[in-house]
């Protein structure tokens, strides 16, 4: 999925040689081959052993989680990763059971963050296969200043732990003063709408705000960076932040929880080499937009729609275009300008560092 050569090496070396020593691991790499090769190459015989691979994965992973010890912890972590990628719905789905099926994706992450979260506080970064569940690539700069900024409550990012080894970039300082959360139009009025709730329904709103505290990074790598691994990573790792609440809300199918989700898989979409969305992107979207137009939330209905746009223009025109529309109509904001603020806060940067050695020495 990615370029980077330590993942690759991940894929090709050090996760097949682990598999042979823990059959979860190694049955989920089978069905992830089979379901790919049977994706690119329709066969009935293939699909059947993706089947069968994948429930001797859910049998034998459902075991191993029962007794998680030193030696088999790193294989029990890389196999949570793959099953995201192994529970496919069905293209025959109704709209209902697409957004169940969005529901289970949802909670198998949640899981996946639990068995991080046993090792994030104590040297997670030292497990061969800490890439695997890293959360950025690259480090990210301030918001760009926006007048008028889209404030928000400083705190914890979504379900980060107290004390994240590695600990992320993306802190309370970016959030103060002339900063602020980093979100298109569309998700900036619902952000603002939802946030006018505050003194009669505090608890809904706490509820929903871990979700746009960890949609605004992603935004700010697809703006700084364009479509690189750091956009990739973002995306896979955003339901990590995800609070038990909040998955609550998605359940019962609470309007603006379910438009946040949809604008993630939207966003999911233009991620390099994501073979296996595809056609699940854009039937998850439409059936949240379609869900979402049955109430009478006019604001969660103008943002579900922009979310179903970015996948129409995945479709007719791919996925840079598709990115590029993401900052169409964004006040302040302009696709080609990213990098080139990159690069002018990378060289701030530097000019500070020696600035402070220069102080040193003398």
């Amino acid at each position: 999925m990615w370029d980077d050569p330590v993942v690759k090496g991940l894929h090709k070396d050090v996760i097949p040689k682990m598999g042979v020593s823990h059959a979860f691991l190694l049955y989920s790499l089978l069905s992830i081959a089979a379901t790919q090769s049977n994706i690119q190459s329709p066969n009935k015989q293939v699909e059947k052993q993706a089947l069968v691979y994948r429930q001797k994965t859910f049998e034998s992973f459902k075991t191993a989680l029962q007794r998680i010890t030193p030696e088999n912890y790193e294989a029990v972590l890389a196999t949570g990763t793959f099953l995201l990628s192994l529970v496919l719905p069905l293209p025959s789905y109704t709209d209902e059971e697409y957004i169940d099926w969005t529901f289970s994706l949802l909670r198998l992450s949640e899981g996946l963050r639990v068995l991080a979260s046993l090792r994030w506080g104590h040297g997670i970064e030292k497990l061969s296969v800490y890439p695997l569940v890293r959360r950025e690539s690259r480090i990210l700069p301030p918001p760009p200043i926006i007048n008028p900024a889209t404030y928000v409550p400083t705190g914890p990012l979504g379900a980060t732990p107290a004390t994240p080894n590695p600990p992320p970039t993306y802190t309370s300082s970016h959030l103060a003063d002339r900063h602020g959360l980093f979100l298109p139009p569309l998700l900036t009025s619902l952000f603002e709408s939802t946030m006018s709730l505050q003194d009669e329904s505090g608890s809904y709103v706490a509820m929903l705000l871990p979700a746009f505290h960890a949609l605004s990074p992603i935004f700010l790598s697809l703006y700084y960076y364009h479509l690189t691994e750091d956009f990739g990573i973002r995306i896979s790792v955003f339901p990590s932040f995800l609070t038990p609440a909040f998955l609550r809300l998605v359940r019962q199918r609470e309007p603006r929880a379910l438009v946040l989700i949809a604008w993630w898989f939207a966003l999911a979409d233009l991620v390099p080499k994501g073979w296996w969305v595809g056609e699940t992107v854009k039937r998850v979207v439409a059936a949240i937009r379609r869900e979402v137009q049955c109430g009478d939330d006019e604001v969660a209905k103008m943002a579900a729609r922009g979310a179903e746009s970015i996948v129409q223009v995945f479709e007719s025109e791919g996925g840079e275009e598709a990115a590029k529309s993401v900052f169409e109509g964004w006040r302040g904001v302009r696709w080609e300008v990213g990098p080139m603020d990159f690069a002018a806060w990378e060289a701030a940067c530097l000019v500070h560092l020696e600035s402070r050695f220069h102080d040193i020495l003398v």
